[in-house]
């Protein structure tokens, strides 16, 4: 999500809660030249990176799901704001 910065994330497969890219996987970055693009990067000293409430609501949203994609990430300076998961239905 940092490498996006501004932009998106696309065709992105769930499998057991993990997330995992494929040949169909896309970054799409948005270009915008009004301000610095400078993403959400605050790390520990021992250069772990930090999550933030956002990374951890969406990484339990994805732990949840057994088998589905996500469509799309919406990025915005290095944090996930909203996503679009398509879920396999098992039963109804």
């Amino acid at each position: 999500m940092q490498t996006v910065c501004y932009g998106r994330l696309e065709n992105i497969d769930i499998t057991a809660g993990q997330a995992e890219l494929t040949s169909a996987s896309r970054k799409i970055v948005t270009a915008n030249f009004d301000h610095d693009d400078t993403p959400y990067a605050p790390s520990r000293e021992d250069g772990d990176f930090i999550l933030t409430e956002k990374h951890q609501r969406f990484l339990r949203r994805i732990r949840k799901i057994k088998k589905g994609r996500i469509q799309s990430i919406t990025v915005t300076a290095g944090l996930p704001v909203r996503a679009e998961i398509e879920e396999a239905i098992t039963s109804f």
